[in-house]
This record gives C-alpha cells, sequence and structure tokens, in this order.
C-alpha cells in the first residue's frame, strides 16, 4: 500500500525544510561487537507509561493545515514550517549521535534516567561500550541493552544522570496512515554546528510490526526517532531501498510490547508478520493443510487442501502452531522452499511470503 504525493509539493517542503539542514550525505555500517556480555541486570528502569498526553488547546493544538490532504497554499506551508521548527526547539535535544566501535548511528532519549530508543542493527548485542554524543557536542558514555533483531528494535542506556532531556514515547495505536511526521538523525555523524537533520513527511503504511514513510533516510539516520506532530516518538529510523519512498522505521510499539525484555538486555526476535495463509491438522508425516486461504500466498503458489506440509524451509512442520513460529523467523515477501506430499508423492513448491495485516 502507498500513496505518492504531488512531486511540486515535495519540492516546495523541501526548500521550505532547508533551514533545517536537509542533509543527503554520510553512510553507517553496522557495529561489530566489541565488548562482553553483562551479568544479569537488576536495573528498576523507568518504564515510559503508555498513555496518551492531553493535547493542550490554544497554542499547541496542530494547525489546520496538517489536518488537510495537502496544504493549499504558501500560507499553510508557512504554518507548518512554525510548527516545525517549534517542536525542534526540544526535539533537537533529545536527538543523538551513537558511535559503537568504528560505526555510528543515531537515536533519542526517552526517560529522564538516559534510556535511549535506536535501531537493533546499530546497538548490535547487549553490553558493548556505547560513545553518545549530544547534539551540542557533549561526550558521554552508555552501554547496549537488549535488542529484537526481528523488528530491529535496540535499547541503550546512559552510564549516568537522572535528568536528561527526553521526548515522550507515543502510545501504540496513536499512528494514522496519512499522518504528518518528522524523521530525525544525524547523517554522516554528528558536525559541528549542524543540528539533528529533518525530514517532513507522512505515514504511508504502518503494522504493528513496521511503519514506512516518504521521509527519505540515508545512511547515519538508523536509530534516528520518526515523531508525530505533537512531538512523541511513534517509531525509529530502521532500513531504506533505492525508492523515495521505501523508508521504514520500528513502530513504537514494538518498544512498549518488550519494554522489560530490553531492558533486562535480551536478545530476541518477534514474529516478523510474514504470512503463509494455510490452517492444518498433525498427520504422521508433518501437517495436513485443511484450509488454503484465498488469495494468500500459499494459494497463489499452488498449495492445495488435502497435501502434507512436511518441510518449511527445510525445517520438519509438526503442528500449525510450529508453522506459526517458523513462518514468523522469516521477513515478509521472502520466497521459501516446501516439501509436501500429494496423494502421498513428494512435491516441492517455492512460495513468497505475504505481510500479516493486525
Amino acid at each position: 500500500m502507498s500513496r505518492f504525493w504531488p512531486v511540486a509539493l515535495h519540492g516546495i517542503l523541501a526548500a521550505g525544510c532547508l533551514a533545517w539542514g536537509i542533509s543527503r550525505c554520510g553512510y553507517a555500517e553496522e557495529a561489530a561487537p566489541d565488548a562482553p556480555v553483562p551479568a544479569a541486570t537488576t536495573n528498576t528502569a523507568l518504564k515510559p507509561v503508555e498513555t496518551a498526553p492531553d493535547i493542550p488547546d490554544g497554542e499547541t493544538e496542530l494547525p489546520a493545515a496538517f489536518t488537510k490532504r495537502v496544504p493549499e497554499g504558501i500560507d499553510d506551508l508557512r504554518a507548518m514550517q512554525a510548527h516545525v521548527r517549534a517542536l525542534m526547539v526540544e526535539l533537537k535535544d533529545c536527538t543523538v549521535n551513537l558511535q559503537i566501535g568504528p560505526a555510528q548511528g543515531s537515536g533519542v532519549i526517552v526517560t529522564a534516567d538516559g534510556f535511549i530508543l535506536t535501531a537493533a542493527h546499530v546497538s548490535g548485542r547487549p553490553g558493548r561500550s556505547v560513545d553518545v554524543y549530544l547534539p551540542d557536542g557533549k561526550h558521554v558514555k552508555g552501554t547496549t541493552y537488549g535488542r529484537d533483531d526481528m523488528l530491529d528494535a535496540g535499547l541503550i542506556k546512559l552510564n549516568f544522570g537522572k535528568n536528561w532531556p527526553h521526548a515522550e514515547m507515543a502510545p501504540s495505536d496513536t499512528v494514522d496512515f496519512g499522518e504528518w511526521c518528522l524523521a530525525i538523525g544525524h547523517p554522516g555523524g554528528l558536525h559541528d554546528g549542524r543540528a539533528p537533520v529533518v525530514r517532513l513527511g507522512r505515514v504511508i503504511f504502518n503494522t504493528s510490526r513496521v511503519i514506512q514513510t516518504d521521509c527519505e533516510l540515508v545512511g547515519g539516520d538508523s536509530g534516528g526517532p520518526l515523531f508525530d506532530m505533537h512531538g512523541r516518538v511513534i517509531g525509529i529510523n530502521s532500513r531504506i531501498s533505492e525508492d523515495t519512498d521505501h523508508n521504514f522505521h520500528a513502530p513504537i510499539s514494538a518498544y512498549h510490547d518488550s519494554w522489560d525484555r530490553l531492558v533486562a538486555s535480551e536478545s530476541f526476535r518477534s514474529h516478523s508478520g510474514a504470512l503463509l495463509g494455510v490452517k492444518g491438522e498433525p498427520d504422521e508425516h508433518g501437517l495436513k493443510i485443511t484450509t488454503v486461504q484465498s488469495g494468500e500466498p500459499a494459494e497463489e503458489a499452488g498449495v492445495k487442501v488435502g497435501d502434507v506440509l512436511v518441510t518449511f524451509g527445510a525445517r520438519k512442520v509438526t503442528s500449525i502452531e510450529q508453522l506459526s513460529e517458523l513462518v514468523g523467523r522469516y521477513s515478509p515477501r521472502r520466497k521459501v522452499k516446501l516439501e509436501l506430499l500429494r496423494g502421498g508423492k513428494p512435491i516441492e513448491i517455492t512460495v513468497r511470503l505475504g505481510f500479516r495485516i493486525d
């Protein structure tokens, strides 16, 4: 699902945002392990409260331009620019640059005691030392905590301090298709005299496992925050592809739902949201297919009711619950080989997994 906004509008917005340092330079690689995993932690961390703050009347109400399908003139663009500038006065102070080993990325402080949300491919395994650079150039130390490798959610903790500037985490269910958002980061690392780089765009796809926006990301943005227009974190910059609207973010629900595991420095993989589209019951040879969902990947690949699924991705299948777990280890749209018995004869089918919307 995608929505393409008028090219002229993107040009106007890009020109208006140049004052905020929009950049297309810099690259970041995944950091390499360089520190031992710490012993089990007894940290009694402050957990962000998942409640929507009241939006006061008056000056903090969103300009009407943000409620329209597209801005209708220069007055709307000026109102949007003024609102973004006002937000950035506070948001820039909690958006940080991260140096882990030879690589770098971005992050955002979300608690007064110094927890930082970032991408799992930026933080890497728990127990690593992190150099955290604040927007004013101040350098402090941190440590990597837990990570969800499948959803690309990582957590870092500053090693000291109880009064850090921080952003609020939005509740999990507040991200809407088409809403305006801000992607922020330090592409290419922290540059003297350059504030965190800002991209204004819209949510064009979202589920509980991924957000897609047209806020263009480049190397070094990974781990940086995606904000709604109330200044709340709704996601974390995760990955990009060649198309300008293929910018993906780990959703804030990935952090809310697994906060305790992340604070406990666990490394784990949530279900990817990949979809096969079958139901079945145990059989002496594997899983007998009792339902093939219409229009889903299994049907499109040629799986039929009565087939016995023997292996999925070369792993033996024994139950529908186990099959669901196996499917969740693969990313949506990944091709996987199935071994089946049809009429007692072995066949092989390759299926491209779909995306479960929930």
